[in-house]
């Protein structure tokens, strides 16, 4: 997409046009959907915690600084979707549904793991990104990173 194009749709948005805010979020929900899924592995839960997401960043826009950083604050809002819904989960298990093993495996990290290692190894997100995404800092991403693998490669 042109920059010119992007920028423009940022700088409307986040003075409230709701069509502007819409393409924008076309551009990546499906990263977002998929972010939550695999950190959540349950499509309900995943479903909601988008469209919470798309809420209340629609809600919030207006504190978009910058108009290149549209996708990163609406990765940390979901990010923040997300955690709130994985402390519902009783950590270390699943919701109900959760019947594949992969996904039993998945949950045995803690749910700040399990969304790093969706967004480094699904999403294919870079360190800095990540760190960008969950608020965190690069170091304690890389090592809560490094962790989670070790874990995911020791339980296959």
């Amino acid at each position: 997409m042109e920059k010119e194009y992007y920028k423009d749709l940022s700088t409307r948005a986040s003075d409230g046009d709701a069509k502007a805010f819409s393409k924008l979020y076309e551009m990546i929900y499906r990263e977002m959907y998929y972010t939550a899924y695999y950190t959540l592995l349950d499509d309900e839960d995943a479903i909601d915690a988008v469209i919470g997401a798309a809420r209340d960043g629609f809600n919030s826009i207006g504190r978009l600084h910058t108009e290149e950083a549209f996708e990163v604050f609406m990765m940390k809002t979901l990010c923040a979707r997300i955690k709130t819904r994985c402390k519902e989960y009783p950590e270390g298990t699943a919701p109900d549904k959760t019947e594949l093993p992969a996904k039993r495996m998945f949950f045995r990290l803690d749910h700040t793991d399990r969304l790093i290692a969706v967004l480094a190894v699904a999403a294919n997100l870079d360190i800095p990104v990540i760190a960008a995404y969950t608020g965190m800092m690069k170091g304690s991403v890389k090592k809560r990173l490094s962790d989670a693998l070790k874990i995911l490669e020791l339980e296959r």
